[in-house]
């Protein structure tokens, strides 16, 4: 039998090709030298490349009309590493992060996630910083190398397989890490973040745009949240829905100024944080009462 690959890259897209081409090629070289395989899952109804066009080790998964959740559960389901990283297709790792990747495993061999730090790749206006902060503003340097109740999000975390094989990552809506992660937490497994991990998350989209995907979020989120069974806490996320925005752009203003850099950029945008915690307030809303609609497949 083959030996498994030290490491599988997972990148669920809507997008497909060639959007991915500048993903594949920030990967390839890496990707080779250590013997990683890299999976992408394709929901797009454009054609996959050709063999002459991926200069890396690239298997490509077609499942047209899928979410991206759903596609990152068809290529999770696909890899053979012992260690799965997601990424996203609208990322892109900075050198090293395949080699920081597995030497982070390698030193917390009982990590069942290790999550990296996610950096604005859309800095020109302050409706992207806006988003940025209260999607990712958490998950931005400094982390650390440390132990931590929740880790990253697709956009740059991995798995060991271990963990994938114990506890099964994706039921018929998909793979959503915030999730899974949450219930390898509840489990008792151990969270790692080590911000040597950096990945540039890009998402120019304009107000209009932006405000949209903040419903979309929301209520996919809440709507997986529904499927898996309402809880004490979905009940009460339900009840507060218009009490939380204030509360989480606080915490996201918090969390932010704590960090000790880009403050300028937190401090002018956080009227527009308030108006996308409003907005995706409403999405969770609608989630919980009427389930996802065709939210999912307007993320990516």
């Amino acid at each position: 039998m083959a030996a498994r690959p030290p490491l599988s890259i997972v990148i669920g897209t809507g997008q497909g090709w060639p959007y991915v081409r500048d993903l594949v090629e920030a990967l390839g070289v890496g990707a080779t030298a250590v013997g990683a395989e890299i999976v992408i899952a394709d929901g797009s109804d454009n054609a996959a490349p050709t063999t002459a066009q991926l200069d890396a080790p690239v298997r490509w998964l077609k499942g047209p009309g899928k979410s991206v959740f759903e596609l990152y559960a068809l290529g999770i389901g696909a890899t053979h590493g012992d260690v799965v990283a997601l990424t996203e297709d609208h990322a892109l790792p900075r050198p090293g992060w395949i080699t920081a990747v597995l030497s982070a495993h390698a030193a917390h061999p009982e990590a069942a996630a290790i999550g990296g730090a996610i950096e604005n790749g859309s800095p020109d206006a302050l409706i992207e910083w806006a988003s940025y902060f209260t999607t990712q503003g958490p998950h931005m340097a400094p982390l650390g190398d440390r132990a931590v109740p929740m880790t990253t999000n697709e956009a740059n975390v991995s798995y060991k397989r271990w963990a994938l094989e114990r506890y099964a990552p994706a039921d018929s809506s998909g793979f959503m890490a915030i999730l899974y992660n949450r219930r390898l937490a509840d489990a008792g497994e151990l969270l790692w973040v080590d911000d040597r991990l950096v990945v540039d998350h890009f998402e120019t989209t304009g107000l209009a745009w932006t405000t949209s995907i903040h419903y979309h979020n929301g209520r996919t989120i809440s709507a997986f949240r529904r499927a898996r069974g309402m809880v004490t806490g979905d009940w009460a996320r339900m009840g507060a829905t218009y009490m939380l925005p204030a509360w989480r752009v606080a915490r996201v203003v918090r969390t932010g100024l704590a960090k000790g850099r880009l403050r300028r950029e937190l401090l002018l945008s956080t009227p527009l944080a308030l108006w996308l915690e409003y907005v995706q307030a409403t999405g969770h809303l609608m989630g919980y009462l009427r389930g996802p609609g065709d939210s999912p497949n307007h993320l990516r």
